[in-house]
C-alpha cells in the first residue's frame, strides 16, 4: 500500500493539473435586427433585417403569446425564409394583447429570440380614412357617400370643411353613418373637405385625415332662371347687332354686294363656240353690249287711269279681230 505521505503528493499534483478542454459547442446565429410591426386597417405585418451569413440558406420562425396563456404558440410563420408574417389571423382577436418573438435558423444553429412590444390592434393599428363613392350638391348643401374597407360595427367618421377661399375650417360630428350632409354652405361656392375614421374602443384609435378634395354647390332655381334671361338677352342684342352692321355694310359697299349677287353675264362655252363660226362678229357684239349696259334694279311703271282704259280696250279689240280672222281662214 502506499505511503500516506505519497499518497497526498499524488493528489497535490493532480489536483494542479489544468481542466481538460469541455466540448466545442455549435456557433449561435446572431439574432435578428429591426423588429417592427406595422398594422393598416388590422393588415398586422411583423418585419425584421435579414440575418447574413456565409453559406447556406437562413430560416425564420415566429410565435406569439398572450396575456391569459403564458405558452408561445406557433402561427403561419414557421421556417420561412421570407424577412416578414403577417399575423392577420382570424384566431387572433383584435381585442387580445399579445406578444410576437422572432429567431433564425441555420441547420441545427438558431439564434435568440427577439422579442416585440406588446400589440393590441384595436388600439395599435392605422385606421385608414373612407373612400368617397360621390358627392350630391344642392344649393346649400354637400353630401358626401363613401364606403370603408373595414367592416367594423364601432367604427365612426369625421369631415373636415372649409370654404376654398378661406381657412376657416369647420368639423362635423363623429357618426356611424356611411352619408354625412355639410348644410348651410354658399350655392355655386367650392368647399373642400377631408375626412377621417376612428375605432371606439377604451382609448379611442383616431386615424389620419384623407386627401383634399373639393366640390362646388349647385344654383338655385331662380338664380338658373336669371341665367337663362340674360343668356336670352345677350344673344338678343347680339343678333341685333350684327343686323346693324349687316345693313350698314350693304349701305357703304352697295356696288360690292352687287356685283356679288350679280355677276356679269358670260355666254355658256357652247354658245359661244356656235356664234364664232358666224359671218357676223355676234359674239364680240353681245359681250361689249353687256359689258355696257347697267343693270336696272327695278322698274316702276306710271299710267294715268284714262290711258289704262284705252290700253285694255285696244288689246281686247287687237284680241277680236285675230279670233275673227283666224276663224276666216278656218272655214276656206
Amino acid at each position: 500500500m502506499p505511503r500516506p505521505g505519497a499518497a497526498l503528493l499524488l493528489c497535490l499534483v493532480l489536483l494542479s493539473l489544468p481542466e481538460p478542454p469541455a466540448a466545442e459547442s455549435p456557433l449561435q446565429l446572431p439574432t435578428p435586427q429591426n423588429v417592427t410591426i406595422y398594422s393598416y386597417n388590422y393588415q398586422n405585418l411583423l418585419t425584421w433585417a435579414p440575418v447574413k451569413v456565409d453559406n447556406g440558406s437562413v430560416l425564420y420562425t415566429v410565435q406569439y403569446n398572450t396575456l391569459a396563456c403564458d405558452w408561445w404558440e406557433e402561427i403561419n410563420c414557421t421556417n420561412i425564409t421570407k424577412t416578414e408574417c403577417n399575423f392577420t389571423d382570424p384566431d387572433i382577436k383584435r381585442f387580445w394583447t399579445i406578444t410576437l418573438r422572432v429567431r433564425a435558423e441555420l441547420g441545427q444553429v438558431k439564434s435568440d429570440w427577439v422579442e416585440t412590444n406588446k400589440f393590441v390592434a384595436d388600439k395599435n393599428t392605422t385606421i385608414g380614412p373612407p373612400v368617397i363613392v360621390n358627392v350630391d350638391s344642392t344649393p346649400d348643401s354637400l353630401f358626401l357617400n363613401f364606403l370603408h374597407t373595414v367592416k367594423e360595427d364601432t367604427l365612426q367618421y369625421l369631415v373636415r370643411y372649409w370654404e376654398q377661399s378661406t381657412n376657416k375650417q369647420h368639423e362635423t360630428e363623429w357618426t356611424k353613418n356611411t352619408r354625412i350632409g355639410l348644410l348651410n354652405l354658399k350655392q355655386l361656392t367650392v368647399y373642400c373637405f377631408q375626412i377621417r375614421a376612428k375605432v371606439q374602443v377604451f382609448d379611442d384609435n383616431i386615424g389620419p385625415l384623407s386627401k383634399t378634395k373639393c366640390h362646388k354647390t349647385a344654383a338655385s332655381g331662380a338664380m338658373r332662371a336669371g341665367f337663362v334671361v340674360v343668356i336670352f338677352v345677350a344673344a338678343t342684342v347680339t343678333v341685333v347687332i350684327l343686323a346693324i352692321v349687316c345693313f350698314l355694310f350693304i349701305q357703304k359697299f352697295h356696288q360690292v354686294v352687287k356685283y356679288w349677287f350679280q355677276p356679269p353675264f358670260k355666254i355658256p362655252p357652247h354658245i359661244g363656240e356656235y356664234l364664232k363660226g358666224a359671218e357676223m362678229p355676234v359674239l364680240e357684239e353681245l359681250q361689249n353690249n353687256c359689258a355696257e349696259e347697267d343693270p336696272w334694279d327695278s322698274l316702276s311703271v306710271f299710267s294715268s287711269a284714262e290711258e289704262s282704259q284705252s290700253l285694255v280696250s285696244d288689246t281686247l279689240n287687237t284680241n277680236v279681230h285675230s279670233n275673227s280672222r283666224s276663224i276666216e281662214s278656218e272655214k276656206t
